[in-house]
């Protein structure tokens, strides 16, 4: 009794429920019948050709190796399916937190590289000390430098926000090429410790879930993430309606720090080790996975973090589909680059559509 009388000082009636429920399921076919299907399909439509696209591919992807190849390798099998997850893991975790950057109608091109340092520092630091904990504190803080960096430049300095991600991308590659240079070796060894548990598919499948809705929910109901979609849509309007600028890009910038921290553990546990090369196509990469999901990077409202997901998830399977199709890497690649060039050319036709402004 004491808990119903609490809820009903916050407005909640327990009686009313049975009602209320009838009452919608009562008035939901007159609401359905009534609602503007074609201006919603209109609105989401880059969202809906994403999810088709995906299913198509999964449809194709599920019988046509085996028309190829003539073997009984398939998609569905548990070993394709676990290197799928595998490969999706750092690429969405990477696109995840990319989101909250393009949202802003911002772009970093400096992904992989700090993607790579942030791992050979952890790597370095972790077979020194063997501290998991003080390797992590070490990359955190490190990220959260180049978003204070990132987020000052784009807010204060009259320079477009792609450029200072081109001043970190010069400077994370050259000490890259100096971390591994003084090691004398293309790849860092993990010794002494092992991130093994982290392969396994379960828990990267509940990683991935846990983050898409820690992305899902800081885009869509915080403050945050409503001032980085107001930003993206109009910067001039946001800061007369009194979004602070600043405050909005370190978040934004923060949060995918904290994203490409994550992404670089993830990119070690795969074999205990990095190479210096084992992430550098990845600035490129987040873009077009962000394109084929539908995701505006102009920024604004239409981005959603499951534009984000399909195209990831798309991509990837582009990537194994075409593989056991046995098809070459080069020409994976080639194919890839049409579908990006495609993509560009259908929407630089209506400028903020998808492309930046």
């Amino acid at each position: 009794m004491g808990k119903e009388k609490n809820y009903e000082k916050k407005g909640i009636n327990f009686k009313e429920f049975p009602q209320k429920t009838k009452t919608f399921f009562k008035e939901l076919p007159g609401k359905i019948k009534t609602f503007n299907w074609k201006e919603w399909a209109k609105d989401n439509i880059f969202s809906l050709v994403a999810i088709g696209g995906f299913i198509v591919l999964l449809i194709v992807f599920s019988f046509l190796p085996q028309l190829m190849r003539g073997s009984r390798v398939t998609f569905w099998r548990p070993a394709v399916l676990s290197a799928y997850i595998e490969q999706a893991t750092v690429y969405l975790i990477l696109a995840l937190g990319a989101c909250f950057v393009y949202l802003m109608g911002s772009m970093d091109i400096s992904v992989g590289y700090q993607v790579a340092v942030f791992a050979t520092i952890f790597i370095v630091i972790v077979n020194a000390t063997g501290s998991i904990f003080l390797a992590l504190l070490t990359i955190v803080l490190l990220g959260l430098i180049c978003a204070v960096f990132n987020a000052f430049v784009g807010a204060y300095v009259k320079l477009p926000t792609v450029m200072s991600s081109v001043i970190l991308m010069q400077l994370f590659s050259g000490l890259t090429t100096y971390l591994y240079a003084d090691s004398g070796f293309s790849s860092r060894p993990l010794a002494n410790v092992s991130l093994g548990v982290l392969n396994q598919t379960w828990v990267r499948i509940l990683v991935l879930i846990a983050l898409a809705g820690v992305a899902f929910y800081l885009t869509n109901y915080t403050v945050v993430g409503k001032r980085a979609k107001a930003v993206g849509s109009n910067k001039l309007a946001a800061q007369m309606a009194g979004a602070d600028l600043l405050k909005t890009r370190i978040l934004c910038y923060g949060a995918f720090a904290l994203f490409l921290c994550v992404a670089a553990v993830f990119s070690i546990a795969r074999k205990d080790s990095f190479g210096e090369a084992d992430s550098v196509s990845y600035q490129m990469d987040i873009m077009i996975m962000l394109l084929m999901g539908g995701m505006p990077l102009s920024g604004g409202y239409k981005g959603r973090v499951l534009n984000t997901v399909v195209g990831t998830l798309t991509y990837v399977l582009l990537n194994v589909g075409l593989s056991l199709c046995g098809v070459s890497a080069e020409y994976v690649f080639l194919v890839r680059s049409v579908i990006f060039v495609v993509i560009v050319c259908l929407t630089c036709r209506k400028p903020g559509l998808l492309l930046p402004r």
